[in-house]
């Protein structure tokens, strides 16, 4: 009866050790086809594509493109010259009705807007995450993301047409294709800012605005970031993505001296060219005939931008 009792405990145990087995591997199973149902778990929806309409000139493109290859995708880009109006055909307007970049074709779905974009994009290839995870630090990007947005976009519009493009618009457009080009802008509040900026130039009320506006979100920066390696946080987040090419565009246009005594946003900008211009990107910031181009009227409104700064922010 002993040996009985045993071989029947022992079949028993037996039996307990393959059902363990047998759970496990239905369980694994089970998790693996989960798995290859989502596509998101396989970096990022392989086998679709990925198709940016952009402007590398374009502070909007570039957050795009930066976050694309902060994540290591693979893209198709379509380049569009906004300065010969590209945006305006009728092909692209189908895609982007307001006639901006960028805009981003995933499979057959369009997105338009570029801080819509980023954060689809780290919904859908979530392996390395931009958003922090601490709900302050996220708190905080979306507040610098929501500043960029309102604020500095609109403002580092204004200036630049003020000190370069309104410059360039007048030297590749007769009168009459400059008139058309503000009829084709659909924004209205957006067409009459550029027209008056146009006209008068850094003396153009919305230029001391814009000025004083990008002093205010600069101080913001410095606020948020303290002594974080980044601006929210030890690891890069979209608000980095998002400030970065903003930043660089202020520099290029002389607005250098609305950080030179912020410490952390100067050791923060310094630290994100770095790190963008290690991506392998062609022309990150923009084309070296660009820049040339940007640098030879920011020379020529030296004074002008040297005396809104003064009258502006001291």
């Amino acid at each position: 009866m002993t040996y009985l009792h045993q071989g029947t405990q022992c079949g028993i145990a037996i039996l307990e050790f393959y059902f363990v087995i047998l759970l496990r591997m239905t369980f694994f199973l089970s998790a693996w086809l989960l798995l290859w149902q989502n596509p998101v778990f396989f970096h990022g929806y392989s086998g679709m594509s990925l198709t940016l309409y952009h402007s590398i000139e374009s502070t909007c493109s570039q957050k795009v493109r930066f976050v694309m290859s902060e994540k290591k995708l693979e893209w198709e880009q379509i380049n569009l010259n906004l300065r010969k109006g590209e945006q305006f055909t009728p092909e692209y307007l189908k895609l982007n009705r307001k006639a901006v970049v960028p805009t981003l074709i995933h499979d057959e779905k369009v997105l338009r807007e570029s801080t819509v974009i980023i954060h689809y994009l780290d919904d859908i290839y979530p392996q390395k995450a931009l958003k922090p995870e601490e709900p302050y630090a996220r708190a905080m990007m979306n507040l610098l993301i929501k500043s960029f947005d309102e604020e500095v976009h609109p403002s580092v519009g204004i200036l630049s047409y003020a000190i370069v493009l309104r410059h360039q618009m007048n030297e590749l457009k007769t009168p009459a294709e400059l008139e058309q080009h503000f009829e084709n802008i659909v924004d209205p509040m957006r067409r009459q800012r550029q027209q008056s900026t146009h006209a008068k130039g850094l003396e153009s009320p919305s230029a001391g605005q814009a000025l004083e506006t990008l002093g205010k979100v600069v101080s913001l920066m410095e606020e948020i970031k303290g002594d974080n390696e980044w601006l929210c946080g030890e690891s890069f987040s979209l608000a980095d993505a998002c400030a970065a090419p903003y930043l660089v565009r202020m520099e290029k246009i002389g607005l250098k001296k609305l950080w030179q005594d912020k410490q952390e946003v100067g050791k923060w900008l310094k630290r994100a060219i770095e790190r963008v211009n290690d991506y392998g990107l062609e022309q990150p910031w923009g084309s070296e005939a660009f820049h040339q181009m940007v640098a030879a009227h920011v020379d020529q409104e030296k004074t002008g931008i040297e005396k809104l700064i003064k009258e502006r922010l001291g």
